[in-house]
């Protein structure tokens, strides 16, 4: 089975990002959107798209930053994780260097930090 990549972009599409499977999924599995959702009073979701105003990017930006910095303390060469689940309940799992997760991450940390520089509004397609 596939996994989900996402599309962000701002400037009505002018400026795109397209995530990888493995991040994406990484931050649904890792409870980043729920968490996110939870404190800030969001409804980001997979397989939904939503726009974001600049303060909600911004704290996008911050809690990115945050597991920026959770990753790079980590000490497994590879992250592993469960993204989505077969009809028999089983788990599909998958496995990604951690220093390709990080990059992807701060690349998503900077896309979002320049709409925000930019006081632009953000889609999230995930």
């Amino acid at each position: 089975m596939q996994m989900q990549q996402s599309l962000v972009s701002m400037n009505e599409g002018g400026e795109q990002l397209r995530l990888s499977g493995a991040l994406s999924e990484w931050l649904f599995a890792s409870k980043f959107w729920s968490d996110f959702n939870a404190s800030h009073g969001t409804m980001f979701d997979q397989f939904e798209e939503d726009e974001a105003e600049v303060l909600v990017v911004r704290s996008v930006v911050e809690e990115l930053e945050r597991r920026v910095r959770a990753l790079r303390e980590l000490d497994e060469y590879d992250v592993e994780f469960v993204y989505r689940w077969t009809s028999e309940h089983k788990p599909l799992t998958t496995s990604v260097p951690r220093e390709l997760l990080l990059s992807e991450l701060a690349t998503f940390r900077d896309f979002l930090a320049g709409a925000v520089a930019n006081d632009c509004a953000v889609t999230f397609a995930l």
